[in-house]
């Protein structure tokens, strides 16, 4: 028997001295500690959140700055800086009431006050570029007490409290608007879990733990956010262990770096429709039927099997299915044999010569995508000549005034930072949105789909908004103003040993205070 025990405690004596004192990483603990280093795809444009019009602006933002009410990783509205919210019954007054005993990175409380120099900077004479978020729709806010505040709305917008989690409303310390001026475009104050150190246009920016944060002490000391333009150098960066994470991963890559067994992809399916707009003011583009020849003869389904992989979804209309207020349509199934009947019917039987304009580089395989609908609409005769330019020529050339406007089919993207279906819908397709008041490069104009996008935007009832978003999605793919393309899905490369990352359908990938490096 006392054999036995003495045997026992050999046993644990090696157990004890085999067993590392700390592993935490085998263990799946999470660690304090540890530089990250993020290899982005472009500089930040301005890391002012009311001002940033980029992607890799409001990723960084996302870690500097929060917002009122957020998006979670399924983008439903979740609690921010505001721990609850109520709406008036005539939808006209929003009351939130705030976390207390939050800071901004400069030390100034976070307050109502602070809200209210927010919503008032927005619809204030100062016009932030995104003020749209809030001119059109609040009227005044008024602080009731140091912790609830009232947003009074001009009419009720069934979307407000998505336009509060978009990234242009990252609140900042009222202190530092006042001291710094226009100098905040360049200088982040929030009360987010990493702070601003420096930025380097062009080659990178630093963030450190904010050690005072509210949710608690953040795991990672330090980010930095590099500035690497070629995708094969971020690539090479992040099998080399120079960068631990990566976004916006060509297509032709991924086969190669799923077989690294340090490195973990993840492929995001977002909120981002490419089509080809079709500029509906022009002959033959004013016949619904040759618009619907069109989506007939395209094959969406080979575009996203061979240029895409399979790393894309087939779109049936302008809303991807993630989006809130999105509804399943049937969409325009590949019938080359339907689009020849429908040009015959529009008086085209030997079809017609096109032009079609496409980006190069903006979107992934965007050229290689538009060479393939030229071969297609070839098909059933439909002549196109394919053009390309430079980005912000691409614009421009698109913004112009319909008696200007030279295109008639062109690929180009969009995804609504608000997660919702209004902001496609009304933008891209109502009649006062025409370019260059808006964004309808389309020139498509209906009053009954303009009718439909005012009451589904003004409803206070989920019943009666979902009545209205079904209609409109509905009769926008019956009278095709586009060529419905396909969904993307962002493709991002990280460190096995990087934990927590958020790649969000919203086109985003940041880290929160969470996110941990194992040792």
């Amino acid at each position: 028997m006392k054999r036995f025990i003495v045997s026992i405690f050999l046993i644990l004596i090696l157990s004890f001295f085999l067993v590392p004192a700390s592993s935490p990483a085998g263990s799946g603990a999470k660690v304090y500690g540890g530089t990250v280093i993020y290899a982005a795809g472009a500089d930040p444009d301005r890391i002012d959140p009311a001002n940033a019009e980029s992607n890799p602006s409001e990723a960084v933002n996302r870690m500097m700055y929060e917002n009122l009410v957020k998006f979670d990783e399924n983008l439903k509205i979740v609690p921010g800086l505001a721990t609850k919210w109520e709406q008036s019954k005539d939808g006209m007054t929003w009351t939130f009431f705030l976390r207390k005993g939050v800071r901004f990175h400069d030390g100034t409380p976070f307050n109502a006050e602070a809200v209210k120099v927010f919503i008032e900077r927005m619809i204030g004479p100062e016009k932030p570029s995104r003020a749209g978020l809030y001119t059109p729709f609040v009227n005044s806010v008024q602080v009731v007490d140091d912790y609830t505040v009232k947003i009074h709305l001009k009419a009720p917008f069934a979307f407000f409290l998505n336009n509060l989690a978009h990234s242009a409303s990252g609140i900042i310390s009222p202190t530092a608007l006042k001291t710094l001026g226009k100098d905040i475009a360049r200088k982040a104050v929030g009360t987010g879990p990493f702070k601003f150190v420096e930025w380097i246009h062009g080659d990178h920016l630093t963030m450190v733990r904010n050690d005072d944060y509210w949710g608690g002490k953040p795991y990672l000391d330090k980010i930095i956010v590099k500035t690497v333009k070629e995708d094969s150098a971020r690539v090479m960066m992040l099998q080399s262990g120079d960068a631990h994470l990566i976004v916006r991963i060509p297509a032709e890559d991924i086969p190669r770096l799923e077989k690294e067994p340090t490195i973990k992809l993840d492929s995001t399916e977002t909120l981002r429709v490419l089509y080809i707009g079709i500029n509906c003011s022009k002959k033959p583009y004013t016949d619904v039927r040759v618009r619907q020849a069109l989506n007939c003869a395209v094959d969406k389904e080979a575009i996203v099997n061979s240029i895409y992989q399979g790393r894309a979804l087939v779109s049936s209309g302008i809303v991807a299915p993630l989006t809130t207020g999105y509804f399943p349509t049937r969409g325009y199934p590949y019938d080359p044999e339907k689009a020849k009947k429908l040009l015959a019917e529009a008086g085209y039987p030997k079809g017609f010569k096109a032009k079609l304009w496409s980006p190069q580089g903006r979107y992934p395989k965007d050229f290689e995508m538009a060479q393939a609908v030229q071969q297609q609409l070839k098909k059933v005769g439909i002549e196109c000549t394919l053009d390309t330019m430079e980005w912000a020529a691409y614009l421009a050339a698109t913004r112009k005034a319909p008696q200007e406007n030279e295109s008639e089919l062109f690929l180009i993207g969009w995804a609504p930072s608000t997660a919702e279906a209004r902001w496609i819908l009304y933008p891209l397709y109502t009649t006062e949105q025409w370019v260059p008041k808006g964004n309808n490069r389309s020139f498509y104009s209906n009053g009954e789909f303009d009718e439909l996008v005012n009451k589904f935007t003004r409803a206070t009832s989920k019943t009666e908004m979902d009545k209205y978003l079904k209609a409109a999605q509905e009769l926008l793919v019956k009278e095709a103003p586009s060529i419905f393309l396909l969904v993307t899905k962002e493709t991002i490369g990280f460190s096995q040993k990087l934990k927590g990352v958020i790649n969000s359908p919203l086109e985003l990938t940041y880290f929160d205070h969470q996110t941990y490096l194992e040792k």
